[in-house]
């Protein structure tokens, strides 16, 4: 009896103990944020209206398509375009470095600062931390208003009315098929006689005409905007492994200019997929994707077939041997492309830390899957030819 009274009375000091200790974590808590309240309590209550801005329209994606997305959204790229759309260069890369360098500025003044007036630190540690609250409430306003709130509309699976069931083995196979045949016979007819690969500019123009003319993109805002532009630090780009970015705050899709040549198509209707309000990087793809394949270039279409072959993968989840058998029906041609983009995209040392970036942001723009998202983009082309494949049946037989 003894020994369960002393035991019990050491579990109640234990728990007394770790109530104190919760006590005084709170006080300190509590006083930091009084403290910081007072020094920058309007910026950090407008960065939490932004926050609470998004939440509404996560919970309300109906309304973010029909009020933002459809209505406002479309004219923010239009007027960015009329700026940036007049210079051939990247005014996106360059509004970067600027930002760049007066951070890095402003953080070596502020150490500098600090070292030589010691006696300041506490007055210039708040100044430091009101115009940071600033800074960061209005950069989440604009990217929020500029194009964040894209996140939150309804999913295009959803919009395009894509059925909401698996493919089965068999129309797998049928897709696989498909797909192989069409990188096969666009690859062929891409290389006849010598045929030269269009150049940049007229990538562009090719892509500008699917956009335009694609009855499934009907749903995008249409019209001339700032065209595709090749970045000057695409080296730089290469290292860290992106093909390329879109600059929300100019409204400027952006490519790595060193990138395999096969690749540049699907690359630029990615980031014009964005421009058009295309923010979840999986329906990005898809809209590459059926920008690509629509084209009247076979250059352009064999660009966007390959990144059709992810329902090799779907297949082999049910058919490993037949996903195998329609994977060696490749022709050498796109072998060949295979590893020359392989050994290109091998001198991406840092892109583990920038798909590690990359993940946080789009976590922070509630997409869950984070960078896993853009092999989702499989799930709608699995779903477009399952649409395609019900209307080649016909109506059901009553």
């Amino acid at each position: 009896m003894i020994q369960v009274v002393d035991g019990f009375g050491k579990e109640m000091r234990r728990v007394a103990a770790s109530f104190s200790r919760v006590r005084r974590w709170l006080w300190i808590a509590g006083g930091f944020f009084r403290a910081v309240g007072r020094v920058a309590g309007v910026p950090l209550g407008f960065l939490l209206c932004g926050v609470l801005l998004q939440t509404a329209a996560a919970l309300m994606p109906g309304q973010t398509e029909r009020l933002y997305a459809r209505s406002l959204y479309p004219h923010i790229p239009a007027a960015l375009s009329r700026v940036s759309g007049r210079v051939s260069f990247s005014v996106g890369e360059v509004l970067m470095c600027v930002v760049l360098a007066a951070g890095s500025a402003f953080l070596v003044r502020f150490c500098v600062l600090l070292y030589l007036r010691r006696g300041e630190t506490a007055r210039r540690a708040s100044e430091a931390l009101r115009y940071s609250a600033w800074l960061a409430a209005g950069l989440l306003w604009l990217f929020m208003l500029a194009f964040g709130l894209n996140y939150q509309r309804p999913l295009l699976f959803d919009l395009m009315g894509f059925e909401r069931r698996g493919a089965t083995a068999s129309e797998l196979e049928a897709m696989g098929r498909e797909v192989v045949g069409r990188v096969n016979e666009s690859y062929a007819e891409a290389h006849a006689d010598n045929r030269p690969a269009p150049d940049p500019e007229q990538i562009k123009t090719l892509l500008q005409e699917s956009f335009d003319a694609a009855p499934d993109l009907a749903l995008l805002p249409r019209g001339l905007y700032a065209p595709p532009k090749p970045l000057f630090a695409s080296g730089a780009f290469t290292r860290i492994g992106l093909s390329g970015i879109y600059s929300p705050f100019t409204g400027e899709p952006n490519y790595n200019a060193d990138m395999p040549d096969f690749q540049l198509p699907f690359t630029m209707a990615h980031e014009m997929a964005h421009q058009r309000g295309v923010a979840r990087e999986s329906e990005a793809n898809f809209v590459a994707y059926l920008v690509c394949i629509n084209s009247r270039d076979p250059f352009v279409r064999y660009s966007g077939y390959r990144n059709g072959l992810g329902v090799l993968g779907e297949l082999y989840r049910f058919e490993p041997e037949k996903a195998r058998g329609l994977a060696r029906q490749l022709g050498p041609g796109f072998r060949e492309d295979s590893r020359r983009a392989a050994l290109f995209w091998a001198k991406a040392t840092a892109a583990a830390l920038t798909d590690r970036v990359n993940d946080l942001y789009l976590r922070a723009n509630r997409v869950r899957q984070g960078t896993a998202d853009y092999a989702a983009s499989t799930t709608l082309i699995v779903g477009y030819y399952l649409r395609e494949l019900k209307r080649a049946e016909g109506p059901a037989a009553d």
